[in-house]
């Protein structure tokens, strides 16, 4: 890989994309590409290029980006061993985001236009992913698997972006049945970070509550995504007379709103996190004395559940390839996002273009290979 500069689960939510069930690579591997027409940038004989934007740096944000990009590698490395995609090896560039619209649309452009890559892949973060679709749209570029529920991202669809996420309206409503169904009539305190991510779940929340009729009376605090300590914001909170409290933002700043709550002001008021923070550094930070209780949606069986033969074969996978490699929530997601975009080279076939690549998603129903 090149680099530039939690919990309890009660609501589960089905993934958007079709799955179809993981197959050994020994088969495309052995068969080479032959000679074709279209856009190849990225792709040869011998290797497929791809980038990801991620923040590494600069940004609490960091706490999903470097273990997701890890996880990716891991799979990569993985089916590099195996002989590559028809021959071809996947070589990733991971490019820092920090987080930042104006740092990734400098960094897409390096990606795009010095490295050369075939596609991007997984770009994690509302604010990075909403500054380079465009711009990525425009060129034809597969966007594929973007980690964000902003509805920007999909409404209007994109013809060369698809994302990974239930929007954060939708989840926002599903929340509210959550509330409405359990606290109804309790005064409900949301902390949200201060960007379209945090806001578009705020809102979602209060939505869902509104169509339900709900009896809840709402407050909420946000805060800036670059701040790690919200105990000022939660103290508000308590003081506000708030029953309930909902949280929309990133993991740092979540296990910090846990710790103050529980430790600093005493306080154990029932917590519920968006999925973007059902992740271990989510435990590890607040400590898991913080997070008893705490509850959260999820999209996919965690990584705890080795009872899964899917999550215990993946595990297995990523001990062979990454040995120093923690396997949780995080890296599973990057493995999976590798696992994806290898199933869609699967079905586009050995001759590779990014006019294949984009037919296959406007033509016919798209598989990608990360079922558990």
């Amino acid at each position: 890989m090149k680099t530039r500069r939690i919990l309890f689960f009660v609501a589960a939510v089905a993934l958007s994309i079709p799955m179809l069930s993981c197959n050994s690579t020994s088969e495309q591997s052995s068969s080479k590409p032959s000679a074709v027409i279209g856009d190849t940038t990225g792709v040869t004989d011998t290797e497929i290029k791809l980038g990801t934007l991620m923040p590494l740096s600069g940004s609490a944000a960091a706490a999903w980006g470097i273990e997701i990009s890890k996880g990716m590698q891991a799979y990569f490395d993985y089916i590099n061993t195996q002989g590559g995609m028809y021959g071809r090896k996947i070589d990733l560039i991971v490019g820092d985001s920090q987080y930042s619209g104006p740092v990734a649309t400098e960094v897409v452009r390096t990606l795009v236009e010095q490295d050369g890559v075939f596609a991007l892949i997984g770009n994690l973060g509302t604010e990075p992913e909403a500054a380079v679709y465009g711009y990525l749209e425009d060129r034809g570029i597969p966007d594929m698997f973007a980690l964000s529920g902003s509805s920007e991202l999909t409404n209007p669809a994109g013809k060369n972006r698809f994302t990974t996420m239930v929007d954060y309206t939708m989840e926002g409503r599903i929340f509210a049945t959550y509330l409405y169904k359990n606290y109804d009539g309790k005064k409900l305190g949301i902390l949200a970070q201060n960007d379209d991510y945090g806001r578009e779940g705020e809102q979602g929340t209060r939505q869902g509550l509104k169509e339900l009729g709900a009896r809840m009376d709402v407050t909420t605090e946000f805060y800036d995504a670059a701040q790690s300590d919200v105990t000022a914001q939660v103290e508000r909170l308590k003081a506000a007379g708030v029953e309930v409290i909902m949280f929309w933002g990133s993991p740092v700043q979540a296990a910090n709103m846990m710790k103050a709550a529980r430790q600093t002001l005493s306080w154990d008021a029932p917590i519920l996190v968006n999925e973007a923070n059902a992740l271990d550094i989510t435990a590890q930070l607040a400590g898991y004395d913080s997070i008893d209780g705490v509850i959260s949606t999820t999209v996919a069986h965690q990584a705890w559940e080795t009872n899964i033969p899917g999550v215990a074969s993946r595990k297995a996978i990523m001990a062979q390839v990454a040995l120093d490699l923690l396997f949780d929530n995080s890296t599973l997601i990057g493995y999976e996002l590798g696992e994806s975009i290898v199933g869609l080279f699967k079905q586009a076939g050995k001759n590779l273009t990014r006019q294949s690549y984009s037919g296959l998603h406007l033509h016919e129903p798209v598989y990608p290979c990360a079922c558990l």
